[in-house]
């Protein structure tokens, strides 16, 4: 008796050194792969994104997932990394001089929220009336105005400090994600399934699964993600051709503020019709208008129900703060990590819901 209680004891004790033993190698090899985190996010991220276009590439090339993989890298390489370098340098250059043209004026006394009577009778004639009938919060509203214009300048300066210091080791990350990103290309679905077979899960179940998380994933990065970075790229166009200074830099708060519930991408052209026509500028506002409301906010009616059509799609509260949480936690690469995490853990629950449960109506996070 005894010896069997003993025999028992022991082999609890191996078992614990076992599973303690294996979860110490993993970790282990977690923390090989933790300094290329962001190399390899973006590459997964860039793949799951342009799949479709690979498998046709792959049919194109008779099967060779090789040559269709590098030429993937190359149209990435052309289309996105290039342009998004760019870009980055173009906002960095806008977000510089604004914030210096504020500081400017700030260090020289001149700065004021008031516009200047000769060129904006209008619209000094508006600001003064509403400053009149607030006149006890006018120093209050100035020295926010101030103290939000500092933050803001100052936390892009940073960003773009950190990335031109940093230049040879975004490079790196970058030569590291396409190299990332071809054997995802190539290989992506033998690691597919070898990550499918680890899974717990009888195989009908781990299919039902892979297929809740395609949709989920499909309808995030196509219905949300896509087209908010063409209504973006849409605010970019407008702006640039009316002549608004730093189109590039409102254009990007207008791919963002699409996550915005009930604002959306009103939050940018909505004030920026307003001062077109209280300026005087009465056919830059009509167009600028008429653009906005006919154009870009036409992209969420008629676009984005084509990618998300029968799809799982994740409720715009729940992408918000996926957003604000993805840019707290990873920065930038945040801005699409986020929606992505949520949209994993959206589709695990669906799962359950449907599988374990047996429930298929609509749920909360679904719109």
């Amino acid at each position: 008796m005894d010896n069997d209680i003993h025999y028992i004891a022991s082999g609890k004790i191996i078992q614990f050194l076992a599973v303690g033993l294996g979860f110490l190698i993993f970790f282990c090899g977690a923390l090989l792969f933790l300094p290329f985190f962001e190399p390899i996010c973006w590459a997964i991220i860039l793949a799951l994104f342009f799949y479709p276009i690979h498998k046709r590439l792959v049919r194109f090339f008779r099967g060779s997932r090789a040559l269709s993989a590098l030429v993937m890298c190359v149209l990435n390489t052309a289309f996105i990394i290039i342009p998004v370098f760019i870009l980055l340098g173009s906002l960095t250059s806008e977000v510089l001089r604004v914030y210096t043209g504020i500081q400017h004026s700030i260090q020289s006394g001149h700065f004021t929220i008031i516009p200047d009577k000769e060129h904006y009778p209008r619209l000094n004639n508006y600001v003064s009336k509403a400053l009149k009938a607030l006149e006890t919060h006018e120093e209050s509203l100035h020295q926010t105005i101030v103290e939000l214009s500092k933050r803001t300048g100052e936390y892009f300066i940073r960003q773009g400090t950190a990335v031109a210091k940093n230049v040879a080791n975004i490079i790196f990350k970058a030569a590291l994600m396409l190299v990332t990103l071809y054997y995802l290309f190539r290989d992506g679905e033998e690691f597919l399934k070898v990550f499918k077979s680890l899974l717990p899960l009888k195989p009908q179940n781990v299919d039902h699964l892979t297929s809740v998380t395609a949709d989920v994933l499909y309808a995030t990065l196509y219905g949300n993600l896509l087209t908010s970075a063409i209504q973006g790229g849409l605010g970019v166009f407008i702006l640039w051709v009316l002549g608004f200074s730093a189109p590039i830099l409102w254009g990007i708060v207008m791919g963002v503020a699409t996550f915005i519930p009930m604002i959306g991408t009103a939050l940018v052209w909505l004030p920026a019709t307003l001062y077109l026509f209280l300026t005087g500028a009465y056919l830059k506002g009509a167009i600028l208008l008429s653009f906005s409301i006919l154009v870009i906010s036409q992209i969420d009616y008629f676009l984005r129900p084509y990618f998300i059509s029968g799809k799982t799609e994740l409720h715009s509260l729940f992408l918000f703060f996926s957003i604000l949480g993805g840019l707290n936690l990873f920065g930038f690469l945040g801005l699409i990590l986020g929606p992505i995490i949520i949209a994993l853990c959206m589709s695990v629950m669906e799962f359950y819901r449907q599988e374990l449960l047996g429930k298929y109506e609509k749920t909360l996070y679904m719109p």
